[in-house]
């Protein structure tokens, strides 16, 4: 059994719950390995989210849209359920597909018993269909146990690793005064789906200028790059199904006095924390020491200083200052101090990070550089 099928029957079994009824994206692509499309979002041919029924044999199948059939397929589950979900030469009743191909695949593996779901994710219209117990949520144990990474999510996420650290290069190369944000990151989306070989969702940030960069996040515009501006490439692209994430930011030509004291700080918090971070240091510990670090150089960030990722591009634990897990061997986290003047302009920047027995490493590092 795969580990991370595994891990989601233990969450099922600590909640004393028979079967588990997954619902969200990554819940789903964590388990069974089915991936959905996201870039798009939501299919308007499928009447409901991708379905996964697991029990506590780790019996696992899925009910999803004709239109995710190839997904389906790829996945480690044995029983898949499929629905008309798109038709063109005649009418369909996405709804009740879907609520059928859903109590089909409950009765083929024979659910019974309590039923447990992630709180907020399972549909109402599959209440009669499969009626979980509201009272058992397998959230809490389930990002628990995801937040260390097994062999083979380490071994995806430092493949994403090495996309996002692909993505910052051809950045530094395609960055010059007189392009726009658009025509950027058009160059650096091409990359990386290069390295990918398909068409790959990217979220994150893609800003320039002073007061676009000290807002901090932003999808690229066509605003037209300047001289001496600081532009932030915040890359977060998923390739089969675990999500890359980084964030460098550098002058679109000689940096300011300024600038350089924005940079240095962001990255000096960036260094440090590769000094500090260990395992059974809490999230709030080190999300303290990092706001320390920049507040010591006069500036303060407003939003947390990294999360970890996987299945999801932000998954428990996130550095913020009310969380008290323990970090430990295998988490993976995304850390992101930042500085920022309205005046100058925003500075962040980011690494992922593996922790290790001893201390930490970067799962693929890349250059931060003040100027292009």
């Amino acid at each position: 059994m795969d580990q991370r099928l595994e891990r989601t029957v233990q969450a099922l079994r600590e909640v004393g719950a028979d079967w588990a009824v997954l619902a969200s994206v990554d819940g789903v692509a964590y388990a069974t390995g089915h991936f959905a499309p996201v870039e798009a979002g939501p299919s308007p041919f499928a009447g409901g989210p991708t379905i996964a029924l697991i029990d506590r044999n780790g019996t696992a199948g899925i009910a999803c849209a004709n239109v995710e059939a190839a997904a389906a397929g790829a996945s480690r589950v044995t029983e898949v359920e499929l629905y008309e979900g798109y038709a063109f030469d005649h009418g369909v009743d996405y709804i009740d597909s879907y609520r059928t191909a859903v109590g089909s695949l409950a009765r083929r593996l024979g659910v019974g018993g309590r039923l447990a779901g992630e709180r907020g994710h399972v549909p109402q219209i599959l209440g009669d269909v499969l009626p979980v117990d509201t009272a058992l949520d397998l959230t809490p144990p389930l990002r628990r146990l995801r937040a260390t990474k097994t062999a083979e999510e380490l071994a995806a996420l430092r493949r994403s690793a090495e996309a996002v650290a692909i993505g910052q290069r051809r950045f530094l190369e395609a960055l010059r005064p007189g392009r726009s944000e658009l025509a950027v990151f058009a160059e650096i989306r091409c990359a990386i789906e290069e390295f990918a070989g398909c068409r790959v969702p990217i979220t994150g940030d893609f800003i320039s200028g002073a007061a676009r960069s000290s807002a901090f996040t932003g999808w690229p515009i066509h605003r037209v790059i300047e001289p001496g501006d600081p532009v932030m490439a915040d890359l977060a692209p998923r390739i089969d199904g675990y999500w890359g994430d980084s964030c460098a930011t550098t002058s679109a030509g000689p940096a300011s006095k300024g600038f350089m004291k924005l940079f240095e700080a962001s990255k000096g918090a960036l260094t440090h924390a590769l000094e500090i971070i260990r395992p059974g240091m809490t999230a709030q510990e080190l999300d303290a020491q990092l706001r320390a670090y920049v507040g010591r150089h006069g500036f303060t960030y407003p939003h947390h200083s990294g999360h970890s990722i996987g299945t999801a591009v932000h998954e428990f634990p996130r550095l913020v200052p009310y969380e008290t897990a323990v970090l430990e061997p295998d988490m993976v986290l995304l850390v992101e101090p930042g500085c920022y003047d309205p005046e100058i302009g925003g500075v962040r920047s980011e690494y992922m990070i593996r922790v290790t027995d001893s201390g930490c490493e970067i799962l693929h590092p890349f250059d931060h550089v003040p100027s292009a």
